[in-house]
Parts: C-alpha cells; structure tokens; sequence
C-alpha cells in the first residue's frame, strides 16, 4: 500500500509539481486565446497561418452567420492539402477554408466544469476525439483535449489522496508520510513528532447546529491549519473530527524533544483558536490536543499513532469527568454547591 502511494504521489510530483494544490477545475483555466478567420479566407492564406508552429488550430466564422463558428486543426488541414494521392494541395489551392472547416466543432462556455467537457471530448468518434474545444466567450478561445484530460486525472488522483470534506490528506496518507519521515531520521539523533486535534463535543454541535454546519466548521478549520501548519510539516484527516499534524523535530534530548512538541502544539491550537470568518465566535468549536515524540532515530508509524490515540483518549475522558463534576446539580449533591470539584488527571 506504501509502495502504491509513494508511486502516486511521485508520478503527480513531477507532472504537476505540488500536486497537493489543486489542479484546473473550470475550462478558463486552460482555454487560451484562438485566431478567428472568416470562412471565405482562401486556402493559400491560411497556410501562412500555419506556418507558424505556435499555431495549432484556428476558428472559422460563417461570413454569413457570424454566431456560426468552425474548427480547422493543423492535422485537418495538413491531411487536406496532402490528399490521400499527393494533389491534395494543387486541388485546395483556390478553394476557401470554409470547405475544410469543422462546423460542428465541441463549443462550451468558460465556467464549464474540466470533468464534464473532458468526458465529452473523449466521446466523439474517431480523429474527432482529439480535435481542441472551442470555448465561447468576449475573446474565444481553445482547450486542448490533451489539456482537459490531464486536468481530470490529476483532480481524480488528487482526490484519491485527500478527504474531499477538508482537502486534507487522508488516513493512509498520514501513515505514509509517517513512514517516510521514520525512514529518513532512522540512526540519527532527529524524532518523529505527531500532534492530534480532536473537535471538543463534536456530536453536541451537530445536535444543535445541524451535520451540515458541522461540515462547515470542519472544512474551515482543514483550511485553517494547512494556512498555519509551520513549513515542512504534513497536515491530515485521520477521520470524523480529528485532524493531524506531522513534523521531525531535530533536538538535543527528550526533554527538549517534549518541550519544541509542547511548544509546537501549543502554537497551533491557538492559531486555531479564533473562530473562521462567518461563524459565529460561539459556536467555534475548543480542541483537546496532544503531542507526541519518537525515540531519538527510532520509532514506526504504529507506535506513534497508538500513543497519540491513547493520550488524546485519555484527554477526552478527563475532560468529560470535569464537564460533569462540574455541573452545579453534581456539585450540589456532593456537598460543593460554590466550589469545582477537581479531578486528577489520568
């Protein structure tokens, strides 16, 4: 499974650069500019367009019907003017490029999603398949097919290893990255730090805000830590409300590894602090947090995620042990009605 995610995560490395950003969703994004010629253009001036090898395919307007537009690709005109006997030149040399034009070219418009247009520009039948798609707009424009079904396999590839709620990386994900950063310190004096955030009363907020405001405050705060995750730390979903971070932290001892992963952790839970713009202070949610190290050039992914699991479970328990002792009723009945009862700390 390692192996699979390293392969993809390498292949969309070097295809896209970071391909944790988020590749073309809308044809605008890879439309460019496209010369627009009228139909009665004799064919001998079309060839001096086409000599440039920046050019790749024309439009042709209906000098009748000028809302009317058509398509000549360079292979269309190349396989016109060679013919299938070798006269296809001599034959075209007076005729006009509204005879070669593909008036039924793949029109959309510039918001169209890439995953729609690149499905139906793989729809068409023979050679027609990978003819560009004219884009309408103030300025018209051409996509390349080539261009549009990257674009869809990169997004597809990039959702394969990212929860679509938050656009962090997965659960596997972080096990990966996990791996790789133990790989790479192991022998050396470095540790592996993982810290776990975990939604304080995560299902009282969906009793009374509903599942899909609750969708909202965990999108907003994905978004919040990968803004202020420190650089080169790897941020993650590791499943319903709980949210990771992964750094190596390179120190003298354990006391300085707990104090930088106290300190890390500390950082980041009050830059998540302040509630996301448009939701309301009081319904942004607190965080049980926690942070945990690897031994000095040692330690496995399993490891780390079981002591994090169990410190944050830890963590959560106390924090409920307190939220009821210190309901006044509890506090009543135990003979403290003015005072907080306090709880030890497992």
């Amino acid at each position: 499974m390692d192996d699979d995610l390293t392969l993809l995560a390498d292949r969309l490395s070097h295809a896209v650069g970071d391909y944790r950003t988020t590749a073309a969703t809308t044809v605008a994004e890879l439309a460019h500019a496209v010369d627009v010629i009228d139909a009665d253009l004799p064919m001998a001036r079309l060839d001096v367009l086409f000599r440039s090898p920046h050019v790749a395919t024309v439009a042709v307007r209906d000098v009748e019907d000028h809302g009317r537009l058509g398509l000549v690709t360079r292979t269309r005109y190349t396989a016109a003017m060679t013919g299938r006997l070798g006269f296809g030149r001599a034959v075209h040399a007076r005729r006009t490029t509204g005879d070669i034009a593909d008036w039924a070219p793949l029109v959309t418009t510039p918001d169209a999603p890439v995953s729609e247009i690149a499905v139906k520009a793989m729809e068409r039948h023979g050679e027609r398949r990978y003819d560009d798609v004219l884009v309408a707009g103030a300025v018209w424009g051409v996509a390349s097919t080539a261009d549009l079904v990257h674009s869809l396999s990169t997004q597809l590839a990039v959702r394969s290893l990212h929860d679509p709620l938050t656009g962090l990386e997965h659960r596997s994900m972080l096990h990966h990255r996990l791996a790789q950063r133990c790989a790479d310190e192991w022998g050396t004096t470095a540790r592996v730090a993982l810290l776990l955030l975990d939604v304080r009363d995560f299902r009282g907020l969906n009793v009374r805000r509903g599942h899909a405001f609750g969708d909202v405050v965990l999108a907003a705060l994905g978004a919040r830590l990968r803004a202020v995750a420190p650089v080169r730390t790897d941020v993650a979903r590791t499943g319903g409300d709980e949210l990771a971070l992964v750094a190596t932290l390179h120190v003298r001892d354990d006391d300085h590894a707990a104090e930088v992963a106290e300190g890390l952790r500390a950082q980041v839970v009050e830059r998540l602090a302040a509630a996301a713009q448009g939701v309301d202070p009081a319904d942004w949610p607190a965080l049980h947090s926690v942070a945990v190290c690897s031994g000095p050039g040692s330690g496995t992914p399993d490891e780390l995620l079981r002591d994090a699991q169990r410190r944050l479970g830890e963590t959560k328990s106390a924090w409920r042990r307190r939220a009821v002792l210190d309901l006044p009723e509890v506090r009543s009945l135990l003979g403290h009605p003015d005072d907080a009862v306090e709880v030890v700390d497992l």
